[in-house]
């Protein structure tokens, strides 16, 4: 009988021990992210606006055979979708990837109208070359917009399309150019860079995957805050508001941007199953830095949500929501740049507030 016991609880001490050492050999939010952070959040990202720019191009194609309104409507709401799907790609752009200006390729704005007139007028083959060597300015999805959602002329934007098919051509091409782009940038991803990020671990900023991806958060609401709210509604330096660089505003869909990045800012931090919140808790000991970003988060939402329209007719009409959207980023930004990256021991890098 004694030995039955002994032999108990050898056992229980045995399995214990097996427990415990199963709990030790669980990867830490920090490997995780190392581990992970690239397939769960920023591979899917890429591959998302792959596809939508994949059905533009159908639906261009489409057009191009039947220039009817139906068909146009679809062109104008798939590019909403197109262009909202990309906003959030822009989140993961970090240091390295944004060297290769893959971002501004695909969506530079403000879009030069002249050049693009230019190129259409040349009525060419607007074939790879040809595009690839055009300017930023004048292709991308900005490129896209000017020519679906353009009606401040005598002729609407449809109209325009139905007349010249060069137009239709020069639509196609500059929406083939950007499905070429994002296969580029996948690939760079793909074929070793993915290795790279996953690998940087360095205390260097620049060689440290942690901190060039929380700097690229941090990145992207300054840059919301100042280029695309603060400077076109003259909250910045100067007071005279200027909607010419206002992202988006032909279609009147810039707010629908802003917001998309945003949410996928917040994906990052707090609602992937790889994200830096489980990070912030963990070193930090408790979640009430994470809880005070999420609540932050609310705040910008609710404050995007009360803009009654959208962002060009609200900073026209002097919108004092514009204004509380603004301050309520700067607020945002804050717990970003000190709270949570003094946890994370991140040097938070200079914002470039021109682009993303």
């Amino acid at each position: 009988m004694k030995k039955n016991i002994l032999l108990f609880l050898s056992t229980i001490l045995l399995l214990a021990s097996c427990s415990k050492e199963s709990t030790d050999t669980t990867p830490s939010s920090i490997d995780l992210f190392h581990e992970e952070y690239y397939s769960v959040n920023i591979l899917p990202t890429l591959n998302n606006f792959k596809a939508e720019i994949s059905k533009q191009i159908e639906l261009t194609e489409t057009f191009k055979t039947n220039t009817t309104q139906e068909n146009f409507n679809a062109l104008q709401e798939q590019w909403l979708k197109s262009a909202s799907s990309f906003s959030k790609t822009r989140v993961y752009n970090v240091v390295d990837v944004k060297s290769l200006y893959f971002d501004i390729i695909i969506y530079n704005f403000p879009v030069n109208t002249n050049l693009i007139e230019d190129n259409i007028a040349d009525k060419t083959t607007f074939d790879t070359d040809y595009i690839s060597n055009s300017s930023t300015v004048s292709k991308g999805l900005a490129g896209m917009e000017y020519l679906l959602f353009d009606d401040e002329g005598a002729k609407n934007s449809l109209t325009l399309l139905q007349e010249d098919t060069y137009r239709v051509d020069y639509l196609l091409a500059i929406t083939k150019e950007n499905l070429r782009q994002i296969n580029l940038l996948i690939n760079y991803w793909e074929q070793g860079y993915k290795e790279t990020f996953k690998n940087y671990k360095n205390l260097s900023c620049v060689e440290n995957a942690r901190c060039l991806a929380f700097n690229q958060l941090i990145n992207i609401i300054d840059i919301i805050r100042v280029t695309k709210i603060g400077k076109p509604a003259g909250l910045e330096k100067s007071p005279n508001t200027d909607l010419s660089i206002l992202e988006a505003y032909r279609s009147r869909s810039s707010l629908k941007l802003i917001k998309s990045s945003l949410e996928e800012v917040q994906k990052a931090y707090a609602t992937s199953s790889v994200n830096f919140a489980n990070i912030v808790d963990e070193i930090a000991g408790s979640s009430e830095i994470s809880t005070e970003i999420d609540n932050s988060f609310n705040t910008v939402f609710n404050n995007i949500d009360a803009i009654d329209g959208d962002l060009y007719t609200a900073i026209s009409n002097g919108d004092k929501s514009v204004a509380t959207l603004h301050t309520s980023l700067a607020t945002l930004l804050q717990y970003f740049s000190v709270d949570a990256a003094s946890t994370l021991s991140v040097n938070v890098l200079p914002t470039d507030n021109d682009g993303d």
